[in-house]
């Protein structure tokens, strides 16, 4: 699969759906007849060939070349009749980050359930490739929809969380309660903007960023993380201790001090 996922979750199920439907004949042609009329779109010889090159960008430092590809994608006056592989060319492209925020908000919000999660993160996605704040930029667009995804889904989370509990129990959680469940959403928050700038400015990988992800945010212990990618539990610790030690050296030369983000990993 495209995103590395093997998991049986609605969102790798979804993928694997798009894939499909891309792949066909029918809609390969319909992919070269929309993209004739752009210099940039016209360079790829298949849809599928489009996604895997904006992902590659992705895991990458943002190249010029993304922002073309995503700019030509967003452009008004595209013919009605190419809306529908449009959208599922963008929800491919943002497949990852659509299963990395779910897992976060999941663990952020256990009330809610994953399916909901994503099925509102993908509403989400489509909603704001209509957005001013859009068609306004011409840098860093990916980047950009990221976080105007993760920001409006954790907005609608906070929501359907605090209605949830309102509607569950008449009991006002105490004081201590709502501090902790405000610091670690702070925290899941803080996180997600540091690995964001540290994956624009290239110092860390999406397979970087998933493992620290799934160490900290999530809560996958070594031995699990192991278990999951063939490797010993010692080597998967001494990995993320490495990544943390390269991210503090890279922080303290950018930056006065540590980033507080970083104070979240203990030594």
């Amino acid at each position: 699969m495209m995103t590395g996922s093997h998991c049986d979750c609605l969102i790798c199920r979804l993928e694997i759906s798009l894939i499909a439907e891309l792949a066909a004949d029918q809609n390969g042609e319909e992919f070269r007849q929309s993209a004739a009329s752009s210099l940039v779109l016209s360079g790829f010889p298949t849809a599928l060939a489009l996604i895997r090159h904006l992902h590659r960008h992705q895991n990458e430092s943002p190249s010029p070349s993304s922002d073309e590809v995503l700019l030509e994608l967003l452009r008004p006056g595209i013919d009605m009749r190419f809306h529908p592989m449009w959208q599922r060319l963008f929800l491919l492209v943002f497949i990852p980050t659509i299963h990395r925020t779910t897992s976060q908000i999941t663990t952020t919000f256990p009330s809610l359930t994953r399916d909901d999660i994503a099925q509102h993160l993908v509403t989400v996605l489509l909603e704001s490739l209509h957005s001013d704040e859009l068609r306004s930029r011409h840098s860093h667009l990916a980047f950009a929809i990221a976080r105007m995804m993760r920001r409006r889904a954790f907005q609608w989370a906070i929501h359907e969380s605090r209605r949830s509990q309102r509607d569950e129990s008449d009991v006002t959680p105490t004081a201590h309660e709502a501090h902790v469940g405000e610091e670690h959403s702070r925290s899941v928050f803080l996180l997600g903007q540091f690995f964001d700038n540290c994956q624009r400015r290239g110092w860390l990988s999406s397979e970087e960023r998933e493992l620290l992800t799934q160490f900290k945010v999530e809560g996958i212990s070594c031995p699990e993380l192991a278990r999951r990618n063939g490797h010993s539990a010692v080597a998967i610790r001494h990995r993320i201790q490495r990544l943390l030690d390269r991210l503090r050296r890279i922080a303290q030369k950018s930056v006065v001090g540590t980033p507080e983000q970083l104070d979240l990993f203990p030594r």
